[in-house]
């Protein structure tokens, strides 16, 4: 089958400017140079195009931008003309990874067309409450993986895409702490038809208080165990619902706690007075205080209240 593939040699390995024949030093050697290229369009050094006007050749700007020194195809659809080293080549018509089909590769263009014509006539989700942009933000983020417009790398660009959209919009995302387990799940329900597991993600990373309790968590799973962190299934606490499950950790900032297979970071206001670790709680999710209420807890516990 990987002979079928024009993105890869007959080992399966994708074709590459580094001349990488092994999957994982691929692997390692693009996160290490896609980094820096992020880096770069965050700080302003990247071309103009990279920052532009959320349509399709500002989305292939920022892929082209990013991937350009570990593949010759950067920044090219898959309904675009493809040309590997130097030659021509057919665009496959199907894109099935982890059994979810994408959108047939000369249909690419003309989706990724309509769902810009639709963000412009929406004014790219300016003047919209958090709440409304996080939804309809979801909505475009789903759609958008849907088309998995390039071979590889959709989800790094498609974040920096999403991050410049919410910026211009006035409602920041924090993705930093969304793990991978968490991003293929919501994703997968996504492509399924079912784009609630997303709409929650983008409620939670919309929201800078919870946004900061869930970094928390993050932080402190990182902690203990490094990179493995990824592959949690790691969200928090929604104001009104109950969660039930063993506690992990608990300290003046957050709690972690196991609740139907997933693990939840809360903040401590909303635990049983006394629990403690290994303990089976139940909790009710209260809102998440903001931060100057956070300060006005913590003058109150040096005070003794």
């Amino acid at each position: 089958m990987a002979g079928l593939d024009p993105y890869t040699g007959d080992n399966g390995v994708m074709k590459n400017r580094l001349g990488i024949q092994d999957a994982g030093e691929l692997s390692q050697a693009e996160r290490k140079l896609a980094s820096i290229r992020a880096v770069e369009i965050k700080d302003g050094s990247a071309p103009a195009a990279t920052r532009g006007h959320f349509d399709a050749d500002h989305l292939r700007a920022i892929h082209q931008h990013t991937f350009q020194d570990v593949y010759e195809w950067a920044g090219t659809t898959r309904g675009d003309d493809l040309t590997l080293e130097g030659q021509r080549e057919q665009q496959p018509v199907q894109l099935i990874k982890a059994q979810t089909s994408f959108e047939e590769g000369p249909k690419v263009n003309a989706k990724l067309d309509s769902l810009f014509a639709r963000l412009a006539e929406q004014d790219g989700l300016r003047s919209l409450s958090r709440e409304d942009f996080s939804r309809q933000a979801a909505d475009v983020l789903s759609d958008l993986n849907q088309v998995h417009p390039f071979r590889e790398g959709n989800g790094r660009t498609q974040r920096e895409f999403m991050i410049q959209l919410a910026e211009q919009a006035g409602h920041p995302l924090q993705f930093e702490a969304v793990t991978q387990q968490r991003m293929t799940v919501v994703s997968f329900d996504a492509a399924q038809g079912d784009k609630d597991s997303m709409r929650r993600l983008f409620d939670e990373i919309t929201d800078p208080d919870r946004a900061r309790v869930l970094q928390r968590g993050f932080d402190s799973l990182h902690g203990r165990y490094g990179e493995q962190v990824q592959a949690v299934y790691l969200t928090s606490t929604t104001a009104g619902e109950t969660y039930a499950g063993q506690l992990q950790h608990k300290d003046r900032q957050h709690f972690i706690m196991n609740s139907t297979g997933d693990t939840v970071v809360g903040h401590p206001q909303d635990l049983p007075k006394g629990s403690s670790p290994g303990e089976v709680v139940k909790v009710t999710a209260t809102p998440m205080p903001s931060a100057a209420e956070e300060r006005q807890m913590q003058r109150g516990r040096s005070m003794g209240y």
